[in-house]
């Protein structure tokens, strides 16, 4: 594969993470998380910043996604994106005990954007 076309391979699957990181993750963890019997987490302010932060997360998500499509974005940024998104899956599978599927898809967004800008 070429360049552009790991990075575009790489942008859809960030898409898709996208998503479902919001659609699923509030459904599966941040709902039920959100709606446990405790007076702090029954707090407005709480809730707000538990939804905001967990949604904020899919947004820089997408940042990443145009960073390594978009025209003349210098290398160093591209070279830091693939190895961010390397770090966090790594640190997902380790955290995790590699029990949670995210850790493999996220380092492996970070492959292809470093394979892309490797090749």
């Amino acid at each position: 594969m070429t360049q552009p076309a790991l990075h575009l391979t790489a942008a859809g699957l960030i898409v898709f993470a996208t998503i479902f990181h919001s659609v699923m993750g509030h459904k599966m963890l941040i709902a039920p998380t959100l709606a446990v019997d405790d007076p702090f987490i029954q707090d407005p302010m709480t809730q707000g910043i538990t939804r905001f932060g967990w949604h904020s997360a899919s947004g820089f998500f997408l940042l990443t996604a145009l960073i390594i499509v978009l025209p003349d974005t210098p290398a160093t940024l591209i070279w830091a994106t693939g190895g961010l998104w390397v770090a966090l899956g790594l640190g997902n599978l380790i955290m995790l005990k590699a029990k949670h599927p995210g850790g493999y898809l996220l380092s492996l967004i970070g492959l292809l954007i470093l394979a892309g800008e490797a090749f």
